[in-house]
């Protein structure tokens, strides 16, 4: 569609403000609401935009202002449910704040995390949200910190590098899974652990190995496995797990997705949850009751996690707060079917 110019190509400043009879920085100074302007000169530049569908340059004002008005976010997998819950909740709280998101996926890799960290400040980004995979404080100080781009992380943590950190009460949510199993007459529980390179890794085998410790039972090493966060190794480690000579009688999950794993293992080899075999998880994932039998879990706000982040990156970006803070998000236990429960 045309404009008014009678043109086909795209009004600038200049076009507006000739056509309001005006110079190009009072013009600007009316689009952008600054500076102590009449009335009938804010309404005549405003008029001229309109009549002549002028669209400000991002570009010109990134130039002008040094900031884009953008967020770069890493996460490890974009397909997952979990960050998908996280982006929604930062995503919001951003917008709020006047940025959008550039989304990147770092595909489980320290490597592609790298790649897209130097890809979103190649890009300009005011700030970093980011779920790392193993970037640890040295890579931090090489890729981030000498740029001066604020970066709040979530779900892992980097030591104390960064404005801030977001994490889940890992301990405590490992903590009410095994109470609860214990609770059921378990003395012999296996772990799917996921990665512990990661914070949200280490945390949770740590504290399993403690709850188990602290009620007279001990971590056997032999029925701890699942390195990574897929299907894939949840339904490797328990089909090895469970063809020990002295299987477990319970299983608790570091995540749903080693949690899928593990039933399908289930499935194949016929073992009955929780008739055979008792089965608890991290992560309240959406189809959790769904499943059959229904999945007990420790359930948490993912979207709060998103926006506790977002607001610590706003406010390093605005210069509020020197030090790094860390932020836990509080979890609870949602019981089901399939450790032994009647519903």
């Amino acid at each position: 569609m045309r404009n008014r110019l009678g043109t086909g190509r795209d009004a600038t400043l200049a076009d507006v403000a000739e056509y309001a009879g005006v110079s190009a920085s009072t013009a600007s100074r009316a689009l952008n609401g600054r500076g102590e302007l009449s009335a009938e000169t804010r309404a005549a530049v405003l008029e001229a935009a309109d009549v002549l569908r002028f669209e400000p340059s991002q570009l010109a004002r990134s130039l002008r202002t040094r900031t884009t008005s953008t967020i770069g976010f890493v996460v490890p997998d974009v397909s997952s449910p979990f960050y998908a819950s996280v982006l929604k909740g930062a995503q919001g709280a951003l917008e709020r704040a006047g940025y959008r998101v550039l989304l990147m996926d770092s595909g489980q890799a320290a490597d592609g995390e790298v790649a897209a960290l130097r890809t979103l400040l190649a890009h300009r980004v005011d700030g970093l949200l980011v779920s790392t995979v193993g970037i640890g404080p040295d890579e931090f100080d090489g890729v981030i910190a000498r740029r001066g781009t604020p970066c709040v992380f979530f779900d892992n943590a980097v030591g104390e590098a960064g404005a801030g950190t977001v994490l889940l009460d890992n301990a405590a949510g490992i903590e009410l899974l095994v109470e609860h199993l214990v609770g059921h007459g378990h003395r012999r529980i296996g772990l799917l652990a996921g990665s512990v390179q990661e914070t949200s890794g280490h945390e949770r085998v740590d504290a399993f190995r403690a709850a188990l410790r602290c009620r007279g039972l001990r971590a056997r090493d032999h029925l701890i496995g699942g390195e990574r966060w897929t299907q894939d190794d949840g339904y490797v480690a328990t089909r090895r797990i469970l063809a020990e000579d002295s299987p477990p009688t319970a299983f608790i999950s570091s995540s749903v997705e080693l949690a899928l794993g593990a039933l399908r293992a289930c499935r194949d080899l016929r073992v009955r949850i929780p008739d055979q075999l008792a089965f608890a998880t991290f992560d309240d994932a959406y189809f959790a009751e769904l499943l059959d039998p229904p999945l007990t879990a420790v359930a948490y706000d993912a979207s709060e996690m998103g926006r506790r982040a977002a607001d610590l990156l706003v406010e390093a970006i605005g210069g509020v707060g020197s030090e790094s803070r860390r932020i836990t998000i509080p979890v609870t236990l949602i019981t089901r079917r399939s450790c032994g429960c009647s519903r």
